[in-house]
This record gives structure tokens, sequence and C-alpha cells, in this order.
């Protein structure tokens, strides 16, 4: 017991800020945690987690966002405040009781830090934007994973390949497919665009895996050409990143394409970044680019959409010079990842 308790207190020590230079080390940690916690929790406390504690969590995240206390709060420094304070933050108002609870709830499963008696501070959790990932999940992945059971039944338990009757389809007024309802309700897009900004930073930079170098040096700018065409590339998170590495790229020859539903979102990009609306489904403008980029587009389509989509880039590339590149998660035949196997869903 004396060697557990030892344990258990190396534990309590360990947070974020001791894995600044080494991802690997964090990411085992986390896994084997999560191992060791499928191990020492009973079938009645995991469950009970999954199926109840879960959902209930999420509905007061969500509340307190209708709430507006986050960006309240962490423009007040996230620091310890007690619920009267919290409450007088909150637009509209929220009666005090009843925020107390809710607060409680989120302490309770440390997404916020209970300091004293009815005083609480953030953890490093809330992280602005971030809190749209609570909206996004209420549009879209909530009623698409509570729907899929029915439309798996209804679908013959075959793996859905039709885009004109996906599960989206199925429980979406008007049976709008998901970029068809981002483009009918704004708020939707919106959310969206703040869980993918989100989780774009959470990415490693893919000028650090792939050799940015060799396709700057190779490309001929001369007269104006593109050097990168990012398809489906939302906000330009991915062609900042390049221009990060190599500032020096010519102004205009980095374009990201996107709905225009999907640009009008982006006001902080680089002013050297090009935004051009495109729907990738029709042939593609930019001709000869040295590179047409695609990340994290692919899984969204069967593989006879996929390659419709593929054909209209072919027709436009330069023999010899031109490069398709695609960065989406390959899942592993074994030992695949819980991000792996969720963003296969």
């Amino acid at each position: 017991m004396s060697k557990l308790t030892e344990l258990l207190d190396i534990l309590d020590g360990i947070g974020l800020e001791g894995f600044k230079s080494n991802d690997a080390d964090r990411l085992r940690l986390v896994e084997t945690t999560k191992k060791l916690l499928s191990r020492v929790q009973t079938k009645e406390e995991r469950l009970f987690d999954i199926t109840f504690s879960q959902p209930i969590v999420f509905s007061a995240l969500q509340t307190l966002t209708d709430l507006r206390l986050w960006p309240q709060w962490e423009a007040n420094r996230g620091g310890p405040k007690s619920v009267q304070e919290l409450s007088e933050l909150c637009t509209p108002k929220c009666e005090a009781n009843l925020l107390r609870r809710l607060l409680r709830l989120l302490a309770s499963v440390h997404i916020i830090t209970e300091t004293s008696q009815d005083h609480y501070e953030l953890t490093h959790l809330p992280l602005g934007d971030m809190w749209q990932w609570i909206q996004c999940r209420t549009h879209h992945w909530g009623p698409g994973c509570n729907n899929l059971p029915s439309f798996l039944a209804k679908n013959g338990y075959r793996e859905p390949h039709d885009t004109q009757y996906t599960n989206y389809m199925d429980w979406c007024p008007g049976k709008l497919d998901f970029f068809g309802k981002c483009v009918a309700d704004p708020a939707y897009q919106d959310s969206f665009s703040g869980f993918m900004t989100g989780w774009a930073r959470y990415k490693v930079p893919w000028p650090e895996f792939y050799d940015t170098k060799s396709l700057v040096d190779g490309a001929d700018l001369s007269n104006g050409g593109a050097l990168c065409v990012d398809i489906g590339g939302h906000h330009g998170i991915d062609l900042t990143r390049l221009l990060d590495k190599h500032p020096d790229i010519p102004a205009g020859s980095l374009i990201v394409q996107d709905l225009p539903e999907v640009l009008i979102g982006a006001k902080d990009m680089n002013e050297k970044i090009k935004a051009m609306p495109h729907d990738m489904f029709k042939p593609q403008p930019v001709k000869g680019s040295r590179a047409y980029y695609f990340h994290a587009v692919f899984h969204d389509w069967p593989d006879s959409v996929a390659t419709e989509i593929l054909k209209n880039v072919a027709a436009v590339m330069k023999k010899g010079y031109s490069k398709v590149l695609i960065v989406d998660i390959v899942l592993p035949p074994t030992g695949a990842s819980d991000i792996q196997s969720t963003m296969d869903g």
C-alpha cells in the first residue's frame, strides 16, 4: 500500500508542462493511462461513465457555452472566482444555485478546478475558439451518432457508399448532406470551422514530415505560377505553416480553395495567400501548379468520388513537374488509436 501511495503521488505530479519537448512520451503515457483505467474500473463504473456521465457532462458544457461564460471567464484570466462572480459573467444571467450545480459537475470530471467551497478556476482545457467544439457536437456529431444505429439498420448493415443517402442526410431536416447544411446555416459552418481550426493546430505541421524545401526549390514561379493549391483548405492553416518555414515564397503563389461560405470566415489569413472560391467537383481552374494539396479530404468520400476529385486535378497537372500531396489518417492493420478509429467513423 505504501508503494501504491508513492506511485499515486508521482502520477498526481505529472502535467502537460513536463512534455513540452517530448510529445511521443506524453502520448505513450496517455495511452497507458487509458489502458490502466480500463483494467481497474468495474464494468458498472465504465458503462456508467459512457452511458450516463458523459452525456450529462456534455450537456453542462453546452449550457455554459450558451451562457457565454467561457470567453468571459478567460477574459478575466480564468482565475479563481466564486459562483456568484461567475453568475454575473453569464449572458444571459443564470441563477446562482443552478450554476453551482453545473460547475460542481464539471469540477468532478476535472474540466475545471474546485479551489475552495463555491470557488472555481479554469484548467488548461478552455482555449478560446476551441469551445466551438462543444457547439460542433451539438450541431453535427451528436445527432449523427444518435442516428447511426438506425441508419445502418435501414441500410442493411452494409458499408454506406451512396453519397445521396448518408447517415447525415437521414437525420437532417431537409435531407441535406453535411456540407449542404453548413452552406444553409452559417452557425453550423462556424462551429465546424472552429473545430477544424483547433484540430489543425493540434496536428504536426506538414513541413515537419515532408521535404517542402525540394518542393519550393523545384518550383518555377517566374511567370506568376502557383506553388501550392490547397484544395478544401478551409482557412489556409497548412499554407500558413508552409510560409512559416519558407517566408520568402512570393505572394499569390499559394492558393487556398474552398466553398465561398467557408472562405468568408478566413479573416486572419496571411496576405500572401490567395483565397479562391472553388468546388472540387468541378474542373480545376489553376493549371500547372507545382503541388495540389489535399488535407483530410478523401476520408469524407467513397473511392468512386475521390477518383472524380483526382481526375479534375490530373487534367491540369504538368507532367514531370506537378505533384499531388495527400495528408490523411492511415489506419494500421492492428493497434489503431482511438483518434484513428473514431475518425474512420
